[in-house]
């Protein structure tokens, strides 16, 4: 059985490889119908890079894991950017 993570630690208490597994998850559990295309995702992330709000993977105008949101098609962008 695998490695359990505690529901109540905070993501800087998690290491690296269950902090990309939690995100994984999240996304992975979305439907096709409800996901971005890889292209679109790919887009969103680049421009979510050069954000000066972007912040140890999440948003300080939303508090959202950005590569989540960026998954959801219908997603907008907090600060109107995509």
């Amino acid at each position: 059985m695998g490695q359990k993570i505690c529901r109540r630690c905070l993501i800087r208490e998690m290491g690296e490889e269950e902090y990309h597994k939690m995100i994984g998850q999240h996304i992975e559990f979305l439907s096709e119908e409800d996901r971005a295309t890889k292209e679109e995702n790919d887009k969103r992330l680049s421009i979510c890079k050069d954000c000066e709000k972007l912040n140890a993977g999440t948003c300080l105008s939303c508090g959202c894991y950005v590569e989540i949101r960026a998954a959801i098609k219908k997603s907008r962008c907090p600060n109107k950017k995509w």
